[in-house]
């Protein structure tokens, strides 16, 4: 116990050492000559936050392109269902693992209900990814501006 105390108190020390120094980084851009800029922690700490930003973002858009084929997925079943409903007394339905049979009317509320909540679901995550992209262009502004083209946060 005291050596995990003694081992974090460094930590801390060094941690608040390294929040005094300022980073010197070397930054090569293409067909441009060496030079340094220097970068402060509060500039790092930005830079590392538009990082993280842009992972959440991804992650989103990632699950927003999910979302969207099960809701395709709902919309295609809901057609079938009002072609077969003549044919047809009941539909299976899978709820988990488990599929139940349901007649038109119950699989079409099913679907319904699904679909409500994954058009909530996806407009939750649409704010979310304008919420992170207004985020990340006010900090892309601004390291932009004080780093100019020594800096590339654009996408590949």
């Amino acid at each position: 116990s005291s050596g995990i105390n003694a081992e974090f108190g460094e930590f801390q020390t060094f941690q608040h050492y390294f929040k005094q120094i300022n980073l010197s980084v070397i930054m090569v851009e293409q067909g441009v000559s060496d030079h340094e800029i220097h970068i402060k922690y509060q500039d790092q700490e930005k830079i590392n936050q538009f990082a993280r930003y842009n992972s959440k973002l991804l992650d989103i858009k990632d699950e927003l392109v999910t979302k969207n084929k099960e809701l395709q997925n709902l919309t295609d079943a809901a057609q079938d269902v009002e072609e077969l409903e003549l044919s047809e007394d009941s539909f299976p339905f899978q709820l988990g693992e488990v599929f139940v049979e349901m007649s038109a009317d119950q699989t079409r509320d099913m679907i319904g209900t699904y679909k409500g909540k994954l058009n909530d679901e996806i407009k939750d995550l649409q704010n979310k990814s304008a919420e992170l992209e207004s985020l990340m262009k006010g900090l892309k502004s601004e390291l932009y501006g004080k780093f100019g083209s020594a800096i590339n946060l654009e996408y590949d």
